[in-house]
């Protein structure tokens, strides 16, 4: 395929501002080693700090980047640094990336015996390497109906001497002390819950009750004893009603098993409900009271569904969740629809998401199905929010319907909703595709609901010799719903050194935007930068609190600049002689001061 052409504006879109401003630095830096493309995909070595270098793997297709990765253990959002500093290597210099041959090509002279041999050796020498080739060359097994496999026992009791012992990690530390370690707590639960999921997944769902029955069970003994200020433990306790619910409804159980389990969860959600941990469950006491029997409500869209009907009639009083009617605890249809994706009842599916108007998993399903053209046909009728529409684009992408993809996340920026998302993954893949005015429409649809100095700067190049007449609706954008900072930025960037003064010089202006408009204008209006800078200072230094003595510190080496720039030497030593002065007796503040 012939590889899109990259820009800064795509890659910086595709990475935090941290990232991009680090990756450029290594792109500056000339970090990339053995740069190489292989079909559409760029490899290379770039320079680490934990490691001599990081491999590094791009993902291209005709939309832009598709994926990006790193041996690096990069967790933040967006690409890496290192995969920044490689895309920017390959933006300004492609020629440097020497072109592979295709592993067909490369292998095709070689007979079986020189394959086998070159793999035994390859397996010796890179030991990971075997697990892959293993599952490659495995034959499934046949299985025959659900439920009628013989499976060898899992003795539960393990999981939940598991439990126990996260749940009492903490004891013997001081209270203040495992305030700090819940987080982790409920991280190590998170694995269990995890391993619970494995099990399901593996058509094993009365192991994966007892795992989870062990979590609520002993989480709810050890409530008590958990400082859960920051809500950790309470939000994993909240999670596992959709989990548990899915379990049950995969279990074919008796009238008789499903009031014993209700009891079985209602003894924990009365002793939860002291803590306000209990809603989360009653999805799954919902479940096990009903099972299949009992309808699921309409909803209007995946994005934001509505309740369902079982749960409206017991709670007809209760306001609906965060004013959408969206339930944080789980939904009982999702459940039913993930069981029965589970299980490959594609029919039964599709008929759950029509008669609870599911649109946009009925349409992820079809595209899962090969019936594209069906999916987009019925999303075009049935979508009405960009939410919607950005889910269904991004899974068209990722299946290689590139035009298609395209259609639906233009579309999806005329629905109502939140746009901000759409339009950030549209924006680029326009741009890739050498779409200008697409890519400009999508970026002004991110910058209305979320303005940022890069998209100013992008609508601006992009915008070109119509710049002049689509500025003003920008900066309308921007003083109706952008920040003060970004304000200031956008305001410096033109070179509005007045403008920006007077945003700085507001009542509610955070020290941030002080900060950056001094910075900024320092060169222009310096008298300004000096007085605003000493403002500063006096009112830090007055407060006698001496971890604010470093900030004051740097106001003052600014309003020394600024005094410097206004050939005005003199007054400043003559200012900072009466500071030392003023604040003799404060020793710390004079550590600060002699450093001026």
């Amino acid at each position: 395929m012939i590889l899109p052409k990259l820009t800064e504006s795509i890659i910086r879109a595709a990475a935090t501002p941290q990232s991009f401003e680090r990756g450029q630095d290594y792109y500056q830096r000339d970090a990339i080693s053995n740069p190489a493309v292989l079909e559409s995909t760029l490899m290379g070595d770039c320079e680490g700090t934990q490691s001599p270098y990081y491999r590094v793997r791009v993902t291209l297709d005709s939309a832009g980047i598709r994926a990006g990765q790193c041996t690096c253990p990069y967790e933040g959002g967006g690409l890496c640094k290192h995969v920044v500093a490689l895309l920017l290597t390959y933006a300004h210099h492609p020629k440097r990336f020497v072109v592979r041959q295709e592993p067909s090509a490369l292998l095709a002279e070689l007979d079986r015996d020189a394959l086998i041999i070159l793999l035994t050796q390859l397996l010796r020498e890179r030991p990971e390497l075997y697990d892959v080739v293993e599952a490659a060359i495995a034959k499934p097994e046949p299985t025959g109906k659900r439920g009628k496999a013989r499976r060898q026992k899992v003795d539960a009791d393990v999981y939940r001497r598991q439990v126990i012992g996260i749940l009492h990690s903490l004891d013997g530390m001081r209270a203040s002390e495992a305030y700090w370690h819940v987080d982790g707590l409920t991280g190590q639960l998170d694995q269990v819950l995890e391993t619970a999921v494995k099990f399901l997944d593996a058509e094993d769902p009365e192991t994966a009750l007892e795992i989870l029955l062990a979590l609520v069970e002993e989480a709810g003994r050890a409530i008590e004893y958990i400082d859960d200020s920051d809500g950790y433990f309470g939000d994993f306790m909240s999670g596992l009603g959709q989990p548990l619910a899915e379990v049950v409804l995969s279990l074919d159980l008796s009238a008789v098993q499903r009031d014993a389990l209700v009891r079985r969860i209602e003894a924990q959600t009365r002793y939860l409900s002291d803590y306000g941990m209990d809603e989360g469950l009653d999805l799954a006491i919902r479940a096990a009271r009903a099972g299949w029997d009992t309808e699921s409500a309409p909803a209007s869209n995946d994005i934001h569904r509505g309740r369902d009907t079982a749960e409206e009639e017991a709670d007809e009083e209760e306001p609906a969740y965060f004013g959408s009617g969206a339930n944080p605890f789980g939904d009982l249809t999702d459940a039913k629809l993930n069981v029965l994706k589970r299980q490959g009842r594609t029919a039964d599916y599709l008929a759950l998401c029509k008669q609870t108007d599911r649109h946009l998993r009925y349409a992820l399903m079809l595209c899962d199905l090969e019936r594209v053209p069906e999916a987009i046909t019925y999303a075009t009728r049935h979508f009405d929010s960009a939410p919607e529409a950005h889910a269904l684009a991004a899974h068209l992408r990722e299946l290689g319907h590139i035009d298609d993809a395209i259609a639906m996340g233009e579309r999806g920026l005329n629905l109502a909703g939140a746009k901000l998302l759409l339009a950030q993954w549209l924006a680029p893949i326009e741009e890739a595709q050498g779409r200008t005015q697409p890519a400009l429409r999508a970026w002004q649809a991110a910058f209305a609901e979320h303005p940022t100095l890069t998209a100013y700067e992008t609508l601006k190049r992009l915008a070109g010799t119509s710049w002049r007449k689509l500025q003003p609706q920008v900066m309308q954008a921007l003083r109706m719903t952008g920040t003060a900072l970004t304000l200031a930025q956008v305001l410096l960037v033109e070179e509005a050194w007045d403008e920006a003064i007077t945003v700085a010089e507001r009542r509610d202006a955070w020290y941030d935007v002080i900060e950056t408009v001094a910075d900024g204008v320092i060169g222009h209006r310096a008298e300004w930068v000096a007085q605003m800078s000493i403002k500063q200072a006096e009112r830090l230094m007055e407060r006698a609190d001496s971890s604010k003595y470093v900030y004051a510190a740097n106001w003052l080496t600014r309003a020394k600049d600024a005094y410097t720039r206004l050939d005005q030497a003199s007054e400043w030593q003559a200012y900072l002689e009466k500071v030392k002065q003023t604040y003799k007796r404060r020793p710390a503040l004079q550590a600060q001061l002699r450093r001026l």
